[in-house]
């Protein structure tokens, strides 16, 4: 149900009734995960996938924003972008990892995959020629993959196993953004989305910002530079997967527009 995370803002301005973007985002990225034992009913071990696994620390991550108004009020956005990561490493700790243990000084092997997508209805509680300012409901959607595998110990006694999880999260988000158009060429833009909930089995929390600013070079096209903050929990206590998956992306994104 969830990011974050984490739609950027709309860069167009309050004149244009569509709008796509095309976004080369560069985060330096902090991510966190635990996978309980689902049947010894143990707590698992929460691993950072960057300093203790080996996943880079910083990636260029594509992802695709597209929008449309409707009427003079009422608009609708949808985003998706992803983040695939592998990396392996000699791990300096046990680490329990569903029903495995993956014991210290052995190589490990991880994978820690995500798709994001959002949706997003937005209401503009005030809009002229150069302003417009509003309010959204959305649904972030998140599906991960989640995987370690090496010698360990578990139901199969000592071997070589490996232990994924493959996890749906949607979550739904409350936002406002705003844009200024400072002329006809150049606008500047902001959007913050939060969620902060308990819903049925998932304890959820996002926090997404960003802020940019876009130039017109003609009447249909633009490009734009921007930076973007996202902060992501869940936590999870479902009969098919117990644990914790959070992570962080801050850094700049680029992109390019095009606009009717």
């Amino acid at each position: 149900m969830l990011i974050v995370a984490a739609g950027p803002a709309s860069a167009q301005s309050p004149h244009d009734t569509y709008w796509i973007q095309l976004h080369g985002f560069r985060p330096t990225i902090e991510s966190t995960a635990r996978f309980d034992s689902l049947g010894a009913g143990i707590k698992g071990t929460e691993v950072n996938f960057e300093d203790e696994l080996g996943l880079s620390d910083r990636e260029s991550l594509p992802n695709l924003l597209m929008g449309l108004r409707l009427g003079e009020r009422w608009r609708l956005e949808f985003e998706y972008f992803e983040l695939k990561r592998k990396g392996t490493r000699t791990i300096q700790r046990d680490i329990h990892w569903g029903d495995a243990v993956f014991p210290a000084s052995g190589e490990v092997s991880s994978q820690f995959d995500s798709d994001i997508y959002r949706l997003s209805a937005g209401y503009s509680v005030f809009r002229s020629s150069t302003v417009e300012v509003g309010a959204a409901l959305g649904l972030h959607v998140t599906d991960f993959v989640l995987a370690l595998g090496g010698k360990a110990s578990g139901p199969q006694g000592q071997a070589v196993q490996s232990e994924q999880k493959d996890q749906r999260v949607p979550l739904p988000t409350l936002g406002l953004y705003g844009t200024w158009a400072l002329s006809a060429q150049w606008t500047l833009s902001g959007r913050v989305d939060y969620l902060s909930l308990e819903y049925e089995q998932y304890d959820g929390s996002l926090r997404n910002l960003i802020a940019t600013v876009s130039w017109r070079f003609s009447r249909n096209f633009g490009a734009g530079l921007g930076y973007r903050y996202v902060a992501y929990e869940v936590n999870a206590m479902k009969s098919d997967f117990r644990g914790n998956v959070s992570y962080k992306f801050r850094g700049p994104t680029i992109y390019l527009e095009a606009v009717l």
